[in-house]
C-alpha cells in the first residue's frame, strides 16, 4: 500500500510541474492584476489619464499612424486616440488581424478576448474630432 501512495504522490507531483511549466511558458497571455477584471473595462478606461485628450485628430490624420515604417502606431477606441507604439502586442502595426491606424472600437467590443483593459498599456494622445 505505501508503494501505491509513493507512486501517486509521485505522478501528482510531476503533474503539478508540468501544469506550472506550460503555464509559466506561453509570452502571449498576460494576467490582469488583481484589481483589474474584464467584467469593468469603461472602469479602467476611465480612470486614464486624460490630459492629452485636447490634442484633436480626424480619422484622416489617424490613418497616417499605421506603425509601419517606422511611424507610430495609433488607434482609436470610442472616440479617444492611443499611441500603441511600445505596447509589444501592436509592434508590427497590428494585432490579431487588426491594423493601427484605424477605429478598433467594434472589434474591441465583440472579437478581443481581453477587453478594454489593456488599453492601460497605451497612452492616451488625444481624441476624434
Amino acid at each position: 500500500m505505501d508503494q501505491y501512495k509513493t507512486v501517486l504522490m509521485l505522478i501528482v507531483t510531476m503533474l503539478i510541474i508540468v501544469f506550472l511549466v506550460t503555464g509559466c511558458a506561453t509570452e502571449e497571455v498576460l494576467p490582469l492584476p488583481e484589481e483589474e477584471s474584464a467584467e469593468q473595462p469603461e472602469e479602467i478606461v476611465e480612470e486614464q489619464d486624460t490630459t492629452d485628450q485636447d490634442q484633436l485628430f480626424t480619422m484622416e490624420e489617424i490613418a497616417a499612424f499605421d506603425g509601419q515604417d517606422g511611424r507610430s502606431a495609433y488607434i482609436v477606441v470610442d472616440g479617444i486616440v492611443y499611441d500603441v507604439t511600445d505596447v509589444r502586442q501592436w509592434d508590427t502595426g497590428s494585432h490579431f488581424g487588426f491594423s493601427a491606424g484605424a477605429d478598433v472600437t467594434d472589434a474591441l467590443a465583440n472579437q478581443a478576448p481581453h477587453g478594454a483593459n489593456m488599453l492601460n498599456q497605451a497612452e492616451v494622445v488625444g481624441r476624434i474630432e
